[in-house]
């Protein structure tokens, strides 16, 4: 006899690897689970719907999008996978790029790591312009912007390049994403989400990156740059009525403050404002991320499936 157990969301959630919010919102705009509700309307979820949402994450980190896919049954989505785990496809990151588009990413990293070393701000700005109009978005974030960021600052802490090194690339970076995230033409009425970093993170290319990520999907980007006290986030969230701050947490992964200045940061804000959280330190505060509520986000396509959600949802 079939298992007829049914689950509620938070473990579907830990099951599928997709957030409450995604979840609900493919519901809503696409139907595609219909949960069981109790007497409460607590969705309760059966092993079907679960293996149903698991094999869309699946098919999403593959590189196709929800609308596509949404409607298709259980068989077709395994017949869809087969056939993707035979092609030339590859995963990197939660991302999907042919084997030649990564070999050309993995050339043009060596050619941005050498120019950074041989402190070349033009051909690294040079590099960076013609990769951003050869490589998608997410693959150019993910696949080369990201893991530049990461390799900077492991040399920089190994000793292999100089303060003057990675100051140098810093700005040259920091350029080039404020300019792609200038190049967004946003509608004034779009949603507001702020991006920045919390008090004690003076690291700011990830909320440079999480901008560029956000206007690229139709939200209207107020970047406040790093080291930032919650009274000030809160204030431009109230002025703006904003729906979104999103936090870059990158170093340190042990500051005994942060988590004082997280909670007071969730304490101003508006009811109905959503956190978004991520960087390559915020699993170093997962216990408190989780107090205040925040959706902690691994990579821009696990963000742009929040914003998205967050956009269809009030959550109210």
């Amino acid at each position: 006899m079939a298992n007829s157990y049914k689950y509620p969301i938070k473990v579907v959630s830990q099951m599928t690897g997709l957030s409450v919010h995604v979840i609900r919102a493919w519901e809503k705009r696409y139907s595609v689970v219909e949960p069981d509700r109790t007497d409460t309307n607590r969705r309760l979820y059966s092993e079907e719907d679960i293996e149903k949402l698991k094999l869309l994450n699946d098919a999403l980190r593959l590189g196709h999008h929800i609308g596509g896919i949404a409607n298709l049954s259980l068989s077709e989505l395994k017949n869809l996978l087969s056939k993707e785990n035979h092609s030339t496809v590859e995963i990197k990151n939660g991302l999907s790029s042919t084997i030649s588009s990564e070999s050309s990413v993995d050339e043009t990293f060596s050619e941005c790591i050498e120019a950074i070393k041989n402190y070349d701000a033009k051909k690294l700005e040079s590099v960076l312009l013609n990769s951003s109009t050869r490589l998608t978005q997410p693959v150019l974030l993910e696949n080369l912007v990201v893991p530049l960021v990461y390799k900077i600052g492991e040399m920089w802490h190994n000793g292999e390049i100089r303060v003057a090194n990675e100051h140098l690339a810093s700005s040259v970076i920091r350029g080039f994403l404020f300019n792609l995230l200038e190049s967004y033409s946003v509608s004034d009425s779009a949603p507001v989400v702020i991006s920045a970093t919390p008090r004690g993170q003076d690291h700011e290319l990830g909320a440079l990156i999480v901008g560029v990520v956000a206007a690229s999907s139709g939200w209207k980007v107020i970047y406040l740059g790093s080291n930032l006290p919650a009274e000030e986030i809160g204030a431009v969230v109230s002025h703006l009525n904003a729906r979104i701050v999103a936090l870059s947490i990158v170093y340190p992964n042990d500051d005994p403050l942060l988590p004082r200045e997280l909670r007071k940061i969730k304490q101003i804000l508006p009811s109905g404002v959503s956190i978004i959280a991520g960087g390559r330190s915020a699993n170093g505060y997962l216990d408190v991320l989780d107090e205040i509520g925040a959706l902690v986000v691994k990579d821009s396509k696990h963000l742009r499936l929040e914003l998205e959600a967050i956009r269809e949802n009030k959550y109210n």
